[in-house]
């Protein structure tokens, strides 16, 4: 199953993890592709829609973790 996290609660997890951002950098980052774990799409209206996935975010934390 495909499990996508909203970008607070994104931005929440990578907070506990010791990554703190704020939501206006994890969207511009998603915007920019550079966050490989999510995706951020302008829809016709130019409102912007955002998607992490778990998965891949908790891939993301473990390849930076420094194991504490």
């Amino acid at each position: 199953m495909i499990r996508a996290l909203k970008i607070k609660e994104a931005a929440d997890i990578l907070a506990e993890n010791g990554y703190k951002i704020m939501v206006v950098r994890l969207e511009m980052g998603l915007r920019q592709r550079v966050y490989p774990f999510g995706e951020a799409i302008q829809m016709e209206s130019g409102q912007w829609v955002y998607a992490v996935y778990s998965t891949l975010l908790d891939k993301w934390i473990a390849e930076r973790s420094d194991g504490t």
